[in-house]
């Protein structure tokens, strides 16, 4: 192993020999990876990561279930307590060697719902979410023939609540591979592959509880052209924007490195907290803790549910990559609302009531003033 390793270019690692049935571990690293060894065994290698562009510290987690089914148990409980020991963006994947779902199982034997039951009951304790796949259904097979073959999905990722949040970008591949039994897990992460876009502004409504956010955007705005053309409106809302933006990331700081400081204050007070005397401190922490959690998670499910990571074209193609679900996309829309000898088209738009009179026409259509858009700001 030490030989693949400086084949592959890595400089660091750590390397667990295999023992009887279980297969060996390994973690490898460049050596400008931040990474430091927590705990490790013939079953785990647990370690954080620290981003040094941006000081982010999550961890890391590399699992490989018990292959011996009565001995299982005792890889459930190694990942409860793993949960106990840190409370931080987690990423854990590896082989499981069992399933949550009949449905993860094809051929042989059905799989009892209490063998099952230990996996999920440790999967609910570390408040772990299923980070997906694309690829092949089942990620182990027996590689026996005919009526004897059976296909197991007991390869995964999981992310925590916490980790939900900032590898909501990432995306699990299942590459079959013909010499192994297994599939190999490939994690990419999709938002280093898009292009770069420009943030776009949001104002936030937190800020008007604020006095000086009415002082900034007064400035901003007396600082231009108050002429009510749209040039320069344009102008004056541009120069709002940044000047916002500016006092948002100088005074009120970044929000999501507020929360993880409120996790750690609230993680300090409760190990202090000896006789009950910080408790109701450390309610009203939990309270809100769990109120982001829940907002984040939700955040995180919504986003999930909006992605598009394929679709089928006319020709029966799996599209896959961006520009090929742009073209898909755009063919099938023009598809559906466009005729090659369309008819009737004077008759239909004269069927239709006018709700906009030409009075109402003139009014809505007249240049604003600057009067009238100081008192809508």
């Amino acid at each position: 192993m030490e030989k693949i390793k400086f084949k592959l270019g890595f400089s660091n690692g750590l390397i667990v020999p295999c023992q009887g049935r279980s297969e060996g571990l390994a973690l490898l690293w460049s050596k400008e990876i931040n990474l430091e060894i927590l705990s490790f065994s013939h079953h785990h290698i647990d370690a954080t990561i620290i981003d040094q562009q941006n000081n982010f510290k999550w961890r890391f987690t590399g699992f490989y279930g018990h292959p011996e089914t009565h001995l299982r148990k005792e890889s459930w409980n190694l990942l409860s307590n793993l949960n106990s020991q840190l409370s931080l963006p987690w990423f854990c994947y590896g082989d499981f060697n069992e399933i949550l779902s009949v449905f993860e199982k094809s051929g042989g034997a059905q799989r009892t719902q209490r063998q099952m039951e230990g996996f999920w009951d440790a999967v609910n304790v570390c408040g772990f979410q299923d980070l997906g796949f694309s690829g092949p259904k089942f990620t182990w097979c027996n590689m026996q023939e005919g009526s004897n073959r059976i296909y197991l999905r007991l390869d995964r990722a999981f992310a925590n609540s916490e980790g939900l949040n900032c590898f909501n970008n990432v995306k699990v591949h299942h590459l079959a591979e013909s010499t192994l039994d297994h599939c190999l897990l490939r994690i990419t992460d999709t938002c280093l592959l898009a292009p770069t876009r420009k943030r776009h502004f949001h104002f936030r409504a937190m800020w008007v509880k604020r006095e000086d956010c009415k002082e900034i955007i007064e400035t901003a705005w007396n600082g231009g052209s108050l002429s009510n053309t749209p040039e320069g409106i344009a102008s004056n809302l541009s120069r709002c924007a940044s000047n916002l933006d500016a006092w948002n990331k100088n005074v009120i700081g970044n929000i999501l490195r507020k929360i993880q400081e409120k996790r750690k204050a609230l993680n300090s007070l409760t190990a202090i907290d000896h006789d009950g005397s910080y408790g109701v401190a450390i309610d009203e922490m939990r309270e809100g803790d769990r109120n982001t959690k829940f907002f984040h998670a939700r955040a995180s499910d919504r986003r999930k549910k909006n992605t598009i990571l394929g679709m089928w074209d006319d020709d029966g193609r799996w599209c896959d990559d961006r520009e090929s679900i742009s073209a898909s996309a755009v063919a099938y829309f023009k598809k559906i609302y466009s005729s090659s000898q369309p008819s009737g088209i004077q008759e239909i738009t004269n069927a239709i009531t006018t709700r906009v009179s030409e009075d109402m026409n003139v009014e809505l259509t007249k240049t604003f003033t600057s009067e009238e858009v100081a008192r809508a700001l």
